[in-house]
């Protein structure tokens, strides 16, 4: 951690890159608020007897282009080398445990994202992982506003010189917890919280308040009511380049006090800034480009103005002026619609005129405008052609014509590629720092359920499995879809043309997979139809791990009568798993306290391997009667079993042992 006068002499430079960035992005600002105002159908005040409507233009295209986006791209690790093929499985099963595991979870992030992108242009996000009281994950979606960046960086966020995030909040209690654990600078904190006055009520705006425009479009007060319930200190967190190298700072803007100020390395063993952003409309010069709301919203006050003075026609021509005569009608005010009204009328004068009462009136005619219509159709069509906004993205296509929707969907879909690879490009640093999160934060192996050659399988994942420069595929969206579906019809059709011989020389069972993958049947459920055995069902499984449990904990178990040989494979797979048998020379190369460990290793391996063994003798029981079964339902006569029980067999926990159990194992399987 960086001390005294350099220290000081970094914050400094900070406070001056974040008031530079705050400057740079004040104008911007401006058109953020614009874009909420359309977004929320704010519209200022006009005169009386005028209309001032809103037309919701702007609310549909965010909403349309939301459900283009609500693809959630499906992230996958593949390993550099066959080795780590079965680490990166787990690796990505523990991802997607993690990423559902909140109610608020990185799904919701990734939707409230698209919607940020619309509007202001730009998404950023900020992963974070702890291993502080366990192992924890954390990634959150930052306001724009408080997203303060390098003006002179461009499309390539990780280039940038520094990236900031306002509007970082913290009780004193947690900055004091966070001094004596060792993240802040104790010295520091106390300096901080003898010079800054704590508050309750919280102001997270930017020092020109342009959050509160959202609230007031809304008819919130977000000045007033913004009480925190306890006290708390505002602070900046930040990543800059200091003499060549990257920090990571944490302080407050208003007095320039710092709370934490060290390498970036040493607080991101990856040296990646934590903040990670993508564009939907790419500029590879500017950090805050234009939103595609953007492109809408001048159509959208036009269309707007054209609704309104069409309002304010109507309006006249129903409430039009009229002029009447002084001589016939004595009161005026009569002549306002009253149910059931009187209207006294000097009948001398009519007859003297020897004229009606009707030309003793006349009304003012405002005419018709017209074209109105057409033009508001016209620049409706006109969206749709330039933006993909058609009736296909709003999911309301004519079913008719199928191949024309279909069409316009790649269309659509092909306006949105580009918004997407920066979105799944944003997802896979995103997941590059979860791997890195893993390496220096997950202190003890965590269970996984991955999807194995016999279905589900529960397995865990230690820290030394995972590699942080493994590959990372993303896949999603529209496009990819499309692309699926057509590569399952092209299999679908090819297979039907097939002729009998051709469909002898081929593997039924992949004939029969490819059948159910166009189908969308799951891949688990797929293994599990091409479990003829049907002996990896859930509840054995389960019941094998918790018997495992018991025994290495020295609990009393029941020996389990029901045992199949998934049950018995179960314990040994996981003896085999965690207490490594060596020979007499490797072991000779072990420390001391290796051999310790190992020995104790050893003593468990046994007392499972005489677990295994007990059930031996009920696993074959069972596959026999399966065997009678299966058999049975084929039509064929009933199996041939290998005699139950075992040879005389070498020492346990030695690779002559465990290779004798397997293959009793192997033997006293049916032959079907």
């Amino acid at each position: 951690m960086a001390k005294g006068l350099e220290a000081e002499k970094i914050v400094k430079q900070c406070r001056a890159e974040y008031e530079a960035g705050l400057m740079f992005r004040k104008d911007r600002e401006l058109q953020w608020a614009q874009n909420e105002d359309f977004y929320l159908n704010r519209v200022k005040r006009n005169l009386k007897s005028k209309f001032n409507v809103p037309v919701p233009i702007v609310p549909g295209f965010v909403d349309t282009w939301k459900a283009k986006m609500s693809k959630h791209p499906a992230l996958t690790f593949e390993q550099s080398e066959s080795a780590d093929y079965i680490a990166a499985k787990k690796a990505t099963a523990l991802l997607n445990r993690i990423k559902v595991r909140e109610d608020y979870d990185w799904d919701m992030l990734d939707s409230d994202g698209n919607q940020v992108a619309a509007l202001y242009g730009k998404v950023t996000y900020a992963y974070m992982a702890h291993s502080k009281p366990k192992y924890q994950s954390v990634l959150d979606l930052i306001d724009p506003y408080d997203v303060v960046d390098d003006p002179m960086g461009g499309a390539d966020t990780e280039k940038y010189k520094f990236r900031a995030q306002d509007n970082v909040f913290k009780s004193k209690s947690e900055l004091v917890d966070g001094a004596d654990e060792g993240m802040y600078d104790p010295a520091q904190v106390s300096k901080l919280i003898n010079a800054v006055k704590a508050d309750r009520l919280v102001d997270k705006d930017t020092i020109f308040q342009s959050k509160q425009n959202r609230f007031m479009a809304l008819g919130l007060d977000g000045i007033t009511y913004n009480y925190a319930g306890q006290d708390m200190y505002k602070l900046v967190a930040q990543g800059t380049m200091w003499k060549g190298r990257r920090y990571y700072v944490v302080y407050n803007y208003e007095t320039g006090v710092w709370v934490r100020c060290e390498y970036l390395k040493d607080v991101f063993k990856s040296d990646l800034w934590p903040w990670v952003s993508w564009f939907p409309i790419r500029d590879p010069f500017t950090p805050l480009p234009k939103a595609p709301v953007e492109d809408i919203i001048p159509i959208a006050e036009t269309i707007r103005v054209l609704v309104n003075q069409e309002l304010d026609n109507r309006h006249k021509r129903n409430y039009g002026q009229r002029a009447y005569d002084m001589s016939m009608f004595p009161n005026p005010a009569e002549l306002e619609w009253r149910q059931d009204g009187l209207v006294a009328v000097n009948l001398e004068k009519v007859n003297s005129r020897v004229s009606q009462i009707a030309q003793g009136i006349y009304q003012f005619e405002t005419p018709e405008l017209q074209g109105t219509i057409n033009l508001v159709s016209w620049m409706d069509n006109l969206l749709k052609e330039k933006t993909g906004v058609n009736s296909e993205a709003q999911g309301q296509s004519d079913t008719s014509k199928v191949g024309i929707a279909f069409l316009n969907v790649q269309q659509s879909a092909e306006r949105t590629k580009a918004a997407m690879e920066s979105r799944t490009k944003c997802w896979q640093a995103i997941d590059r720092r979860f791997l890195w999160g893993l390496v220096e934060h997950m202190r003890s192996p965590m269970a996984v359920k991955i999807i194995g050659e016999i279905g589900e399988q529960w397995t865990e994942l230690a820290r030394n499995e995972i590699n942080p420069e493994w590959d990372i595929v993303v896949s999603g969206g529209e496009e990819d879809m499309n692309r699926d579906e057509i590569k399952k019809k092209a299999l679908r059709d090819t297979l039907a043309t097939l002729t009998p011989p051709e469909l002898m020389v081929m593997n039924p069972k992949m004939t029969a997979q490819i059948k159910l993958e166009g189908a969308e049947v799951e891949e688990d459920m797929i293994r599990q139809v091409f479990d003829l055995s049907d002996e990896t069902n859930k509840e054995v499984l389960s019941k094998a791990s918790q018997m495992i449990q018991d025994c290495l904990a020295n609990k009393p178990y029941a020996l389990y009568r029901a045992a199949t040989t998934a049950f018995v494979q179960k314990i040994m797979d996981y003896a085999d798993e965690n207490y490594p048998t060596y020979t007499p020379d490797q072991l000779a190369l072990l420390k001391p306290a290796e051999q310790e460990k190992h020995a104790a290793g050893t003593e468990k391996f046994m007392k499972l391997m005489r677990l295994a063994q007990a059930h031996m003798e009920f696993a074959a029981q069972n596959a026999a009667r399966k065997a009678v079964q299966t058999n049975a339902q084929r039509g064929l006569p009933p199996p041939e079993m290998a005699p139950p029980g075992l040879p005389e067999e070498p020492a346990m926990n030695t690779p002559a042992g465990t290779q004798s159990l397997s293959q009793g194992m192997t033997n006293m399987a049916p032959q079907i």
